[in-house]
């Protein structure tokens, strides 16, 4: 097994792309005290790229308001803080895949399957009616970005990861190839970025069915994962293949909750696609 270690990875990472300053100061005015929302809206405003992309979000399938929301005061005023500051992370987000691309991995596959396990995480967030569901976009998007980090650091390690087969899920190759998997860098990461603890505790254990059983965000997230792997490679598994009936059953829901999640995430994928990254998105 390879000399490589998670944090290695993150820390080289982290050091290649730092979290941007509005990410910083953002989560400082929301924690401060002090700072209302017609503050931070005004701060910003001052970056029009980053406005624009927040109003695009906040108008795409993530949350799916009757009407157009047509400035970011309204957004912010009708999403909350919260929900902004987590919108500008999964914009972050965006930049961050871009920025680790690799040609060693299907990048159209890489989005998607990401994309589809941040709608399924926010949709059943909401089913459990845990509050703040866009925390669980955000977690299920971000939860394989350690994919793009060891494809870019160990090219030939990464390839050797996509070769799972339907007797094999591709957390269980990683552990063999690797010695951990790719939530474990992705987790890391976000601890180098200074990022919420309650946006990267659960994803170290994403992979854990234990800790799925006694933790709803990481029953969540578990599931979620589980639910995106499956929607971009259904020739190989199956959700309910993958997905322990026990997990579901602790959250309360059913195999028709998760059929209704993965329907949704189904159809709202590509118009998140389209936001975050035109380039990929059969509607470019």
């Amino acid at each position: 097994m390879p000399s490589i270690h998670p944090i290695d990875i993150a820390r080289v990472a982290s050091q290649s792309f730092a979290l941007p300053d509005i990410c910083l100061r953002i989560r400082s005015m929301l924690d401060d005290g002090q700072s209302n929302l017609e503050d931070i809206s005004r701060f910003i405003e001052l970056d029009p790229s980053l406005s624009s992309k927040l109003l695009k979000l906040a108008n795409s399938p993530l949350f799916r308001f009757e009407s157009q929301i047509d400035s970011l005061a309204k957004a912010i005023n009708i999403i909350g803080g919260e929900a902004l500051y987590n919108l500008i992370m999964a914009e972050t987000a965006s930049s961050a895949f871009e920025h680790f691309s690799s040609d060693v991995i299907d990048l159209k596959r890489f989005w998607l399957q990401s994309i589809y396990g941040a709608l399924v995480a926010k949709n059943l967030a909401k089913m459990v009616k845990i509050r703040g569901s866009e925390r669980f976009f955000l977690l299920g998007l971000l939860h394989n970005l350690g994919e793009l980090l060891v494809a870019v650091q160990a090219p030939d390690l990464a390839i050797k990861c996509s070769k799972y087969d339907e007797k094999t899920s591709p957390w269980k190759l990683q552990r063999q190839v690797l010695g951990f998997d790719y939530a474990d860098c992705s987790a890391k990461l976000m601890e180098f970025w200074h990022l919420p603890s309650q946006l990267y505790i659960p994803m170290m254990d994403v992979h854990n069915e234990n800790k799925a059983l006694e933790n709803k965000d990481v029953a969540i997230i578990y599931t979620a994962v589980r639910a995106g792997v499956a929607m971009t490679h259904d020739n190989l598994y199956s959700a309910s293949q993958l997905i322990t009936p026990l997990v579901l059953k602790y959250l309360n829901l059913d195999q028709e909750d998760l059929k209704d999640a993965i329907k949704f995430a189904s159809m709202e994928a590509d118009g998140v696609l389209a936001v975050m990254n035109p380039s990929l998105s059969k509607y470019k």
